[in-house]
């Protein structure tokens, strides 16, 4: 039997760690729920987990569109009159993929055996603690098919967000790579047939050219080398993405972008203001909200707002004042919040910056999109016009020591 390191969140937003011990981790979480934790953070001991292959891939992953779907139309079929098991059988023999099927079988399952569906779901290690928070507090309210009404719209408007920042990552991206392919072309294709009748006249070659003839002459030496190598590395990274800090790594590195980075810093705040928006209006408290959410973002200093906004409610202190004073979202923004709290309207006050916020990274992205291409092309043009200069520049001087 494994071991796991935990950390979860009490009903009263209290956070607790330790050690459990379960089959798998699956099994692990189920007690967890059963103990009335909620976990946001489950990772086997490294001691018992030696035997497992580094390079093994995670199992049972549904991707994030399907569980969306199957979030809005479990939603519709509740409200619709449906009892919770006729929907669920609905659902998972006729709507979705055979791993979502199978698991949705596994959750009924456990729901005739007298669990919980928040408990059911979490056994599946399937779903995201935001997730799970949400239909727990529908069912202990009574409300599961608002509360997941709530969560289904949440996440398609996260997806259509986390799209667009995709849109307006891929294009520059693929102008980067097109870039690198033409000077690839150049060097290994164009520059080695003029580098004989260069090096062979006798004239005088100049810097310049000598230095792209000297790159060209590298990248043919060491070119399979240098391919064979990349492509390792990206198998490897692709590999261990879930095992390591590279998607941290890489997220952190990209929001120092000069442009990049605030598309997606906007969109990492967008993400924070609907989850709690979404918490909030589930019925969470806004303590083990804040417990949660600063568990599971990954920007650090929206992480590290969430912790001491949490800490401020705790000791009954303006729990805005870490939000402003972080300086990730406009003053105005965390003024409406601010306001909000203050007349009993905070759910509304988050949802409407939430609006504010998304309609902001819309025009960001646009902008973004309008703006990198022209930079990149220029970029390229610049380049390469200085490998055709620096050739020609060697080519006149032979000119002129024939002449």
């Amino acid at each position: 039997m494994a071991s796991f390191r935990y950390r979860a969140i009490r009903d009263s937003g209290e956070e607790v760690s330790g050690v459990i011990e379960g089959v798998d981790r699956s099994l692990a979480i189920s007690r967890l729920s059963d103990q009335g934790l909620h976990p946001i953070d489950i990772e086997e001991d490294s001691q018992t987990a030696g035997s497992a292959p580094v390079l093994s891939l995670p199992g049972r992953r549904i991707a994030g569109p399907e569980i969306t779907a199957f979030t809005r139309q479990l939603a519709w079929l509740l409200q619709a009159g449906s009892t919770l098991n006729r929907a669920l059988d609905i659902l998972g023999r006729e709507t979705f993929s055979k791993p979502l099927s199978r698991l949705l079988a596994d959750a009924q399952s456990d729901i005739r055996k007298g669990r919980s569906f928040h408990d059911a779901l979490a056994s599946t290690a399937a779903f995201p603690p935001f997730y799970l928070s949400m239909v727990e507090v529908g069912e202990a309210t009574g409300t599961l098919a608002q509360s997941l009404d709530r969560l289904a719209t949440a996440r398609e408007r996260e997806q259509k967000v986390r799209g667009k920042v995709i849109s307006a990552l891929i294009y520059p991206v693929m102008l980067v790579v097109l870039s690198l392919g033409v000077v690839i072309f150049l060097m290994l294709a164009v520059v080695p047939g003029i580098k004989d009748m260069i090096t062979s006249s006798g004239a005088p070659v100049p810097e310049t050219a000598r230095a792209v003839i000297a790159v060209s002459d590298w990248l043919t030496a060491n070119g399979l080398t240098v391919a064979a190598a990349l492509a390792f590395g990206l198998l490897l990274l692709a590999l261990l993405w879930t095992r390591t800090a590279a998607p941290r790594l890489l997220r952190e590195a990209a929001q120092r972008l000069p442009i990049l980075g605030k598309v997606i810093i906007k969109s990492e705040v967008t993400q924070f203001c609907r989850v709690l928006g979404a918490l909030s209006a589930a019925g969470m408290t806004l303590p083990a909200s804040l417990k949660l959410i600063a568990a599971t973002t990954p920007n650090r200093r929206l992480r590290a707002a969430a912790d001491d906004m949490e800490v401020a409610l705790r000791r009954g202190e303006d729990f805005i004042a870490p939000l402003e004073k972080s300086g990730i979202l406009p003053p105005l923004l965390a003024r409406m919040i601010k306001v909000g709290a203050e007349t009993g309207n905070l759910t509304p006050s988050i949802l409407r910056v939430t609006d504010i916020l998304e309609d902001e990274l819309d025009r960001l992205t646009d902008r973004t999109v309008a703006l990198l291409g022209p930079i990149i092309i220029l970029g390229l043009s610049v380049f390469v016009g200085f490998i055709i200069t620096s050739l020609m520049g060697a080519v006149i001087s032979i000119n002129d020591l024939a002449i």
